[in-house]
């Protein structure tokens, strides 16, 4: 078999497989009690998460002065600054964006609920659908499937 033709057959095989494949429920669902329930979004507010990077440049000061205190004194106070300046990059690459938004949904069956995301997916006056499992997620749906009446059967 040549080795265009091998390749051609294994994209192929690839694909078929990835198709017939389930994909299944999130596992963030697992174990989880999980509920859906469509509200109005009333209120939205930015809020900012709380950040790790001071701890971090405090902790990496630390380890760059001990690692170099058999130095002189600016042997030491290099280490510091350069220990501070790795880590603190370090925990804000990892740490990523502190932004969020605190939503305020009025649900339909008239519960008001406060949710944190660190994402914007709608805006006020919006309808959005809400899952709640092992994390929250909203989503933006027509103002239709907030109409009480083709929600509830009386």
């Amino acid at each position: 078999m040549s080795q265009k033709r091998f390749l051609s057959f294994f994209l192929f095989a690839a694909a078929f497989i990835q198709g017939c494949a389930t994909h299944g429920v999130d596992n963030a669902d697992r174990n989880q009690f999980v509920t859906e329930f469509y509200a109005f979004v009333t209120d939205i507010e930015k809020v900012k998460y709380q950040s790790h990077v001071g701890p971090a440049v405090t902790i990496g000061a630390i380890g760059g002065a001990l690692e170099n205190s058999d130095g002189d004194r600016s042997d030491i106070v290099g280490g510091a600054i350069v220990g501070g300046m790795i880590t603190g990059v370090l925990a804000a690459l990892f740490e990523g964006s502190n932004d969020g938004y605190e939503y305020q949904l009025d649900a339909i069956d008239g519960d008001r609920i406060r949710v944190m995301l660190d994402y914007y997916p709608a805006e006020l006056g919006d309808c959005v659908i809400v899952r709640v499992s092992g994390s929250v997620e909203i989503s933006k749906q027509p103002l239709t499937s907030c109409d009480r009446d083709s929600v509830y059967v009386e």
